[in-house]
C-alpha cells in the first residue's frame, strides 16, 4: 500500500492544481521576486527544523540499536520527531500564496506546499514505525524513500517557481534546500534517495 503514497501525492497535486485560480491585480516583477523569495525563505526554515530533528532521531535510533540508548531515550526521540514533523506539516499548510502572483507561479508554489506537507506527514508515520514490531526494516526504509521523493518533488516545484520569477537561471545548480529539478525526476523514477542514516536506522525496526 505504501508504494502508492507518491502516486497518490501526484494525483492530489494534479487535482488541486486544476482548481480555479482567480488572481488579483498582477504584481510587478520586483514584487513577484520578493514574494517568491520570501516563500523560499519560509520553506528553508522548515527544512532546517526538519533536518535538526531528524538528525537527533537517527542518532538516538542508531545508539539504541547498539545498546547505547535506553527504551525511554528512544521513545523520547521518536515523540520529539513526531511532534516536529507534525508541526512542520501544519505550518507548511498555513503558508499563504499571494493571488497577485502569475497563475503559473501560484500553481508551482501550491504544488510545492502539497509535496512538502506530504513529505513531513510520511516521515512522521515512519518515525512511529521505527518502534513498531509489526513494521519490517524494508517497510521502514520504503516510507523514508517515499518521503524523500515527495520532498524532492516539492523542491523541484519551488525551483521552477524561482526560475519563473527570474531569481535563478533554469539550469543553475543550487545549494542547501534547493536541488536541480532533474534530481527529483530521477528519484521519482527509481524510488530511491533515503539517507544512509535512515536506512541503517530502519534495521532496528524488526
Amino acid at each position: 500500500m505504501r508504494r502508492f503514497l507518491f502516486a497518490g501525492l501526484l494525483m492530489i497535486v494534479v487535482v488541486l492544481s486544476a482548481c480555479s485560480n482567480d488572481s488579483a491585480e498582477p504584481a510587478s516583477q520586483e514584487v513577484v521576486q520578493d514574494t517568491v523569495q520570501s516563500f523560499y525563505n519560509e520553506m528553508s526554515k522548515f527544512d532546517e527544523m526538519g533536518k535538526s530533528s531528524l538528525e537527533n532521531f537517527n542518532t538516538t535510533l542508531t545508539s539504541y540499536s547498539t545498546g547505547d540508548a535506553t527504551d525511554k531515550e528512544l521513545q523520547k526521540a521518536v515523540d520529539e520527531f513526531q511532534d516536529t514533523a507534525s508541526d512542520i506539516a501544519n505550518q507548511v499548510s498555513d503558508v499563504k500564496i499571494s493571488k497577485s502572483l502569475p497563475d503559473t507561479i501560484q500553481t508551482l508554489l501550491r504544488d510545492s506546499i502539497i509535496a512538502f506537507k506530504s513529505a513531513y506527514s510520511i516521515k512522521e508515520q515512519a518515525s512511529k514505525s521505527a518502534v513498531s514490531p509489526d513494521v519490517t526494516a524494508e517497510e521502514f526504509n520504503a516510507m523514508n524513500q517515499q518521503a524523500d521523493v515527495a520532498m524532492l518533488y516539492g523542491i523541484s516545484k519551488l525551483n521552477e517557481a524561482r526560475a519563473a520569477a527570474g531569481l535563478i537561471d533554469p539550469e543553475e545548480s543550487t545549494e542547501g534546500l534547493i536541488v536541480d529539478p532533474s534530481e527529483a525526476d530521477a528519484a521519482a523514477k527509481t524510488d530511491t534517495g533515503a539517507a544512509t542514516t535512515e536506512s541503517t536506522a530502519g534495521n532496528t525496526a524488526n
